[in-house]
Formats: C-alpha cells, structure tokens, sequence
C-alpha cells in the first residue's frame, strides 16, 4: 500500500511539473518520412505559395559526408534537390523574399560545422549561392557552428544567427548581414552576443520575424530571448522555459490567431512545451506525440493540401525520419 501511494504521488508530482494542461495521450504522426543512413536534425519548411502541394520540408543528415536532405509532403526524399558531401552540417533555416542584388529570393541556410562555414542555397531549385561556403567566426580557429536562424531586416536583407558548438557567456551567439555581391552572398558581420549559463550549449535557435525576436535554448537552463534587430540592443529582453525534465531543445514560432513559442523537452515522454509571450510567456499548455526524443521542430500555417489545409507541425526523431503532425491534431492544446 506504502508503495501505491508513493507511485501515485510520484506521478502527481510529474503531471503538475510537466504542465499537463489538458490531455495527455500521444498524439500520432500523419506522414513518417523516408529514413536516412545516420543522425538527422533540425527541419525547415519552404511553402510554396503558387502551388502549395510543391511544398518543401528539409532537413540535414549529421555526418562528416552529411547532406542536406529535401522531402515532400508526403514524405519521399527528393534525390535531385537534396545537397550531397556536406561535412557535418547542422541545423538549417528558409526565409522568403530577401534580397538579392536587385531582386528578392527565396534562400535556404545551413551550417557546416567541420568547415566553420555557413551555406546557402536557393530555393525551391537549391542551387548554391555561396562560392563553396562562407566563414563565420574568423577570429576562432575551430568555433563548429552548429544553430542558425534566419531574420529579414527592414531593408530585406537577410541575417544570419549563428551559434557554435562552445563559447562564453555574452559571446556565444553571432550576427551577419548577407549581402549578395558578384554572384554569390557574402558575410557583414554585426555583432556577437547571447547570455550562457555554462551548463551544457547553445544549439537550437529560431527567430520570429513578425514581432522580430531571437529565441535559443541554453540546454539545462531556458530559452533566452532578443531583440533580431542590432539597433534595439544587445540585452537579454527575458528568459523562460525553465525546470524541463529534459533538456530544452527546438523551437517553433506559431502565429495563429494568438503568438506561440514552442518548445520540445527532450526526454523519454516526448513533450511538447507551449509559451504564450502575450501572457509574459507563461506555459499555457503541452502536448505529446509519438516521435522519439525530438531535439527540433517547425511549424507552418500553410494552407497546404489536406490534411494539412489549416497548417502543418515537423518535429525531428531519432528513428531518422520527420514525422508531420497538422495543426488540426495539436490545436486544442492551444488558446485559439
């Protein structure tokens, strides 16, 4: 009888600590894409506007002859497209309409960690647009970027946030303009920043770029948040997210009706953490799906085809494969 009870307090103890707000059965994948041979992270999703069944989701395939792996909506690999002998690329972001000497394009950006390089490709036909990679911490010898993050500026300009794989607190996190000049992108360095508790590093990074603020998890602490825009400061604006039972890892930015930050726990449950910035980020909700140990996710508002019509979630999973979720599926652990 002692030890029903103890197991029934336990379990109490975990629901309040894990925010179960409503429901908490796991909720099932749609689409798993093909597997790939090794570890794969961080997806992105390119929307195409003219015909949103010719959708992209990529992600990368960490390894030292790593690539950057493109899938379709239903989940098949797109051999031409995907980019091949990338040394340990990371993480990888799209952002639309940017500029490009005098037009505007759609770029995709990836980390190459055992390079020290950013690479950048167009989209949808992903043709490369950097001469081979660009450098990003000069003054380090082997800095291994790892997270990047994609903010357009009022010009349309696209930047970079780059993270890498250690660094200090106040100097973890850098800033580059790309400026496109004589065919291909280049870097303008902006600034360095970002606070560091010291416990594990810095990986995930995302941007929101409707209320243009930068989010990253300090893995073991929180997930800490700036201004995207130099010119507001270098300050931290606030940090949230704290006592996972994992370690805090990706994050999606949802703009639905309501402003979300979401943010994966990376433990055996495989939970989904929900933030509300207009509630001073409170965690408002949770919710469980069937990926494993997911350390990255991104969401879409689409419309896309069904049954992704009201958008769409991708959430990495250590099985080598995406899993996509609709936003029909998560919305009631949502305030909409």
């Amino acid at each position: 009888m002692k030890n029903l009870i103890l197991l029934i307090l336990i379990c109490l103890s975990c629901s309040l600590k894990d925010g179960n707000f409503k429901k908490t059965e796991i909720i099932y994948s749609i689409v798993q894409t093909e597997k790939v041979e090794r570890d794969i992270d961080d997806p992105a999703i390119w929307y195409n506007e003219s015909n949103p069944s010719e959708s992209l989701i990529i992600g990368t395939q960490k390894d030292v002859d790593g690539a950057i792996i493109v899938y379709d909506l239903n989940g098949k690999i797109d051999k031409e497209r995907s980019i091949f002998n990338i040394s340990r690329p990371n993480n990888v972001d799209v952002i639309k309409g940017v500029r490009m000497g005098d037009i505007r394009t759609d770029i995709l950006v990836a980390t190459e960690r055992f390079k020290n390089t950013v690479r950048i490709f167009s989209l949808p036909d992903m043709l490369e647009l950097d001469g081979g990679g660009l450098r990003v911490f000069k003054d380090e010898e082997n800095p291994e970027p790892m997270g990047v993050a994609l903010w357009k500026d009022k010009q349309g300009f696209a930047n970079a946030i780059v993270g890498k794989k250690d660094g200090i607190s106040g100097e973890y996190v850098s800033q580059y303009k790309l400026v496109y000049n004589k065919n291909k992108f280049e870097l303008e360095y902006l600034r360095t920043f970002g606070l560091f508790s010291g416990k594990k590093e810095i990986e995930a990074i995302s941007v929101d770029n409707i209320n243009d603020i930068i989010y990253y998890s300090d893995e073991g602490f929180g997930v800490r948040a700036y201004h995207a825009d130099p010119e507001d400061g270098d300050y931290e604006i606030l940090n949230f997210a704290k006592n996972f039972t994992g370690d805090q890892e990706g994050i999606s930015i949802i703009n639905k009706d309501n402003n979300y930050v979401v943010v994966s726990d990376q433990q055996k449950v495989n939970q989904f953490r929900i933030f509300s910035p207009e509630l001073d980020y409170k965690q408002t909700g949770s919710f469980y799906v069937n990926c494993i140990d997911s350390d990255g996710s991104e969401f879409h508002p689409g419309p896309f085809p069904e049954p992704f019509e009201n958008g769409i979630f991708v959430a990495m999973s250590d099985d080598l494969s995406f899993h996509y979720y609709s936003w029909d599926q998560i919305k009631e652990y949502f305030d909409e």
